[in-house]
């Protein structure tokens, strides 16, 4: 029989129990946790305008914070037949009250040829000499801290470059002049020029690197080499410098104003000329187009692009400038090969790589999901397909690649279409993933990479592509109104393919066909240039030629050409032709182009690994210092020996904002620098919520 319980009611406790008060310190462990990874988050670097230490902010009456350096850009390019002549010109305007540094990184051309650089202040002009880089930054840094005015320009990349200006008086405004070289493009029937004018922010990958104390005050001067957002890491140790600050677009007015006038005497009749993204106004003078903005002034938020077709009577087949400069005799060749029918387009594998990172959220994506969609509809039945899309990771449509049935191809599409843009852009698992599935060597292989190639680490996807075992072709699709051209036509020409580029939804159709018709066939193979001997040509080995492409090549020789003998293959025959040299036209700046594209050829070489990297830097130097040409082993420097700054007043720096390009979204995190504390916050607050949780389970036991 079991005893009787006592009623509760009736049960005497003298010593009551407590309510339990964890529930407050779990609230607490949870705050602290929720403020850790907030700012952990917000640790994350991101690439729009902050205060560094040293630097001057002015503010309006409302308190808003206002830039005290003002740039404008005036750019007057001159394109005869098919070499472009820019002159640049940045005016640096003080708006303060004090002694001011400007610093502002800005994008050129990929190819282009910096062969010269002036400064100028009221009446006094000062020319810029070509150093070696760390040279003139000693030269610089010198003229800086003892109050004299000096600019400074160097490279970053081939298409981003530094223009420092020191000792800027209140109120006073500084103007360099850069001049430089470029080529025209000539593909399917039409001839384009393109001036980028801002950047897509890049993601800066890698672990970070100690600091090297360079943004610390140092008597009465700064050091502004760390003005970029980003801190350096291991895959990108010069992260700071690729990384200016970026401004969303004025609601009214002009951030970086933007003038622009062209002169074109392309040599033969035209047929039309048109802006793809500026409205232009174009006056026919006797032998040249005088062309101009439409509304004088444009915001410097997108590439501008320029193109003109020839009537169908002047098509051009072949062209050859020659340049006589010290004795030496420089040319350049335009060949269009011929474009053979194809009967029957070979069975492909080929896999589309899609970003889908932060940056390319806006314009972009859509840009970039509607290209895909077109490239998969217009796969054949024997192709076999597959798609990776990459942000901070990598996902796949399939594990392998897949027959391109209509089925398959619509299930594909509605997989694209779920896609959207946000995180990181880890490119190189995302590569790596495309080239370990393309290992049939009885099919042809293609990778179709689409991507607006807003990365610091170039380098690495190009040793990735250049790899002996990765033998697909790589065709790039540059997306967005200010994408990383460099990127695109590099690591299309190290992957043995072309590349398109596509700064509005209007351009997907033709240029998704157009690279549809080079993907599925060559139209030239085995090209060879029969130069004279004593010559030295480059590039130095011809690459293949695509569906409606034109040869490019640039040689140094003894005596002026007189014909040139071209031969190659197509897919039903071998061709060749005879080009008449003797009376070509005379173009100034084809010697700098050839070097230019020596230096080009001498990194691709160190690409390959032919050349070790102190051998590069000597070619490399021996050709610029020669020519007088910006790279990134020199630099261009000039100093006005009197000084002007009084050493007891102190110097400010500025970093002159980008832009952001035209169409993109704002996404604060979007840009993450995986280089700062954030990982460490982050993972502070977990492990203190789970101490927490410890010590709350130990007091519960011990009860």
């Amino acid at each position: 029989m079991y005893p009787k319980r006592i009623p509760k009611h009736l049960i005497f406790d003298p010593q009551p129990k407590r309510r339990s008060k964890a529930w407050i310190w779990w609230l607490i462990g949870l705050a602290l946790t929720a403020v850790i990874s907030v700012f952990s988050i917000d640790a994350l670097a991101t690439p729009y305008n902050q205060n560094h230490a040293g630097e001057l902010r002015l503010t309006n009456e409302n308190g808003q914070t206002l830039p005290s350096l003002h740039l404008e850009t005036t750019v007057n390019a001159a394109i005869n037949g098919l070499v472009v002549t820019t002159e640049y010109v940045q005016r640096f305007k003080n708006n303060s009250d004090h002694w001011v540094e400007g610093v502002y990184v800005f994008p050129l051309p990929e190819m282009a040829a910096v062969r010269h650089m002036e400064m100028q202040v009221g009446e006094r002009r000062i020319v810029g000499e070509v150093k070696e880089r760390n040279t003139a930054e000693a030269l610089y840094k010198k003229a800086r801290s003892e109050g004299k005015r000096a600019a400074i320009t160097t490279q970053q990349r081939d298409n981003l470059f530094t223009q420092k200006v020191a000792n800027i008086a209140p109120h006073q405004e500084v103007e360099v002049t850069l001049s430089f070289i470029d080529t025209v493009k000539y593909q399917a029937g039409v001839f384009e020029w393109r001036l980028p004018t801002t950047l897509t922010p890049r993601y800066i990958p890698g672990i970070s690197l100690p600091a090297e104390g360079e943004n610390e005050l140092t008597t009465n001067a700064i050091n502004t080499n760390s003005f970029g957002w980003a801190t350096a890491t291991d895959q990108v140790p010069d992260a700071p410098q690729i990384t200016p600050t970026m401004t969303p677009p004025p609601e009214y007015g002009l951030t970086n104003p933007l003038r622009l006038t062209i002169s074109l005497q392309s040599g033969i009749e035209l047929a039309s000329i048109q802006g793809l993204y500026h409205n232009f106004e174009m006056n026919k003078e006797a032998d040249y187009y005088n062309i101009t903005l439409q509304h004088d002034v444009v915001e410097m938020d997108r590439d501008v692009v320029l193109q003109w077709r020839p009537v169908l009577s002047a098509q051009p087949r072949a062209a050859v400038f020659q340049e006589q400069v010290d004795g030496e005799t420089y040319a350049m060749v335009m060949m269009v090969p011929p474009n053979a029918p194809t009967t029957h387009a070979l069975p492909k594998d080929i896999i589309f790589v899609i970003d889908i990172s932060g940056s390319m959220q806006g314009n972009s994506i859509i840009q970039a999901k509607s290209s895909l969609q077109l490239a998969i509809d217009q796969l054949a039945p024997e192709d076999r397909f597959n798609i990776i899309a990459f942000s901070d990771h990598f996902r796949v449509f399939n594990d392998r690649t897949v027959s391109a049935s209509e089925d398959l191809k619509h299930i594909a599409s509605q997989w694209v279409s779920a896609l959207n843009a946000d995180g990181g852009t880890e490119m190189y698992p995302a590569l790596r993933e495309a080239y370990q599935q393309m290992r049939d060597p009885e099919r042809l292989q293609q990778v179709v990479f689409i991507t607006d190639g807003a990365i610091g680490n170039e380098e690495m996807l190009f040793e990735l592509i250049t790899e002996p075992d990765n033998n697909a072709r790589l065709f790039t699709v540059g997306i967005g109104s200010a994408p990383n051209a460099f990127f695109m036509a590099k690591a299309a020409q190290l992957g043995r393919g072309s590349y398109e580029l596509i700064g509005y939804r209007d351009d997907v159709h033709g240029k998704m066909s157009r690279l549809f018709n080079k993907l599925n066939h060559v139209a030239a193979t085995n090209i060879n240039i029969d130069w004279p001997q004593e010559v030295e040509p480059y590039p130095s080995q011809s690459a293949d030629l695509f569906h409606s492409e034109a040869l490019l090549a640039f040689a140094k020789l003894s005596r002026p050409l007189q014909t040139l003998a071209i031969s190659g293959n197509t897919a039903q025959q071998s061709w060749q032709t005879t080009i008449a040299a003797s009376g070509s036209p005379s173009a100034s700046g084809v010697g700098t182009l050839w070097a230019r594209h020596k230096v080009a050829d001498i990194e691709d070489q160190a690409r390959r690994g032919s050349i070790s990297a102190d051998n590069v830097r000597n070619a490399v130097l021996d050709v610029a210092l020669t020519h007088s040409l910006l790279t990134r082993f020199t630099a261009f420097i000039a100093v006005d020996e009197t000084p002007v700054r009084p050493q007891y007043l102190p110097l400010f720096g500025e970093s002159i904002a980008n832009v952001m390009p035209n169409g993109s979204v704002q996404q604060p995190m979007q840009f993450a620098n995986t280089a700062t504390s954030a990982t460490l916050s982050l993972w502070m607050g977990i492990w203190g919520c789970l101490a927490l949780f410890i010590l709350h389970i130990n007091k519960v036991r011990e009860r």
